[in-house]
């Protein structure tokens, strides 16, 4: 149990924190979503829509309880009054984004960091999923968000690899092209090609430079955060390899996502890669 003393502090803490945006709300209310500003007490705001910020703050909780990742604490989710915007509040981490630094980084600076996002991967896949379930979604068993499959809503959840694989070819089944019979027989060949027996592991879905925070030591470089955890969950085991590829970066970066930093998968992505040139860009 919680002392008496702590809770009061941590209440007033929070209160504080809500005060400190809301008298700053006028400024914030014309930014884009995913907006992230520093707090005067040591913490940042991040400024989004309900539904996102809701994922991220439970999925990073759960992180952070099963792993000794370097992921910053959440706070505090709450809504302005009128229900359009919500802010999250977490922990502020000393670093600088991966992506403004990549190109001034030595090769071994690069494949350290890569090592590094290697066994941040481990560490996340030996979640076990409770009592070995089966489904594919939210860390919670809900419906999920994933960028790759496309647009802003979520998905989901699938009892298992069968429903979801069927759900991944539909959604370019029921593209106008596929009125013919020469595309329709393409898909539904690569729709035999898929295992439905992938392990389903704990998967953070968005792994980028953007999203990885990086402190210097002379010449060691570290990640000390991995941020924007909206789109975590259980996923084929896959799957975190076809996000790192997709995920529009460097060469080098995608060279090392697709050879070792999560071995294998060749022909999951050689799919991915298909199913993407038939549609003519990411669904």
């Amino acid at each position: 149990m919680i002392p008496a003393a702590r809770l009061q502090n941590e209440l007033t803490l929070l209160s504080s924190r809500r005060i400190m945006v809301n008298k700053t709300r006028r400024g914030f209310l014309n930014l884009y979503r995913g907006s992230v500003f520093q707090l005067l007490d040591g913490t940042v705001v991040k400024i989004g829509g309900l539904g996102y910020l809701q994922r991220e703050f439970e999925a990073t909780q759960y992180a952070r309880k099963h792993t000794m990742l370097p992921i910053p604490r959440v706070y505090d989710l709450f809504t302005s009054k009128d229900n359009q915007v919500a802010y999250l509040i977490m922990e502020y981490v000393p670093g600088e984004m991966l992506l403004r630094k990549w190109r001034f980084l030595s090769a071994s600076q690069k494949h350290s960091i890569m090592v590094q996002v290697k066994d941040i991967i481990t560490e996340m896949r030996s979640i076990r999923p409770p009592q070995s379930q089966r489904w594919i979604g939210s860390f919670t068993g809900g419906p999920f968000l994933d960028f790759l499959i496309g647009g802003n809503d979520p998905y989901g959840p699938f009892d298992n690899e069968i429903a979801f694989n069927n759900f991944r070819i539909s959604r370019f089944t029921s593209m106008p092209y596929c009125e013919f019979p020469s595309v329709r027989e393409r898909f539904a060949s690569i729709r035999r090609e898929m295992p439905n027996d992938h392990d389903i592991v704990f998967t953070h879905g968005d792994i980028n430079l953007r999203n990885i925070l990086v402190d210097f030591k002379r010449d060691d470089v570290r990640i000390v955060a991995l941020v924007d955890w909206e789109q975590a969950g259980w996923r084929p085991a896959y799957w975190e390899k076809a996000k790192l590829v997709f995920g529009a970066q460097p060469p080098d970066w995608y060279t090392a996502a697709e050879t070792w930093i999560i071995e294998g998968y060749e022909n999951e992505i050689d799919r991915e890669i298909e199913l993407q040139l038939i549609h003519g860009g990411t669904m």
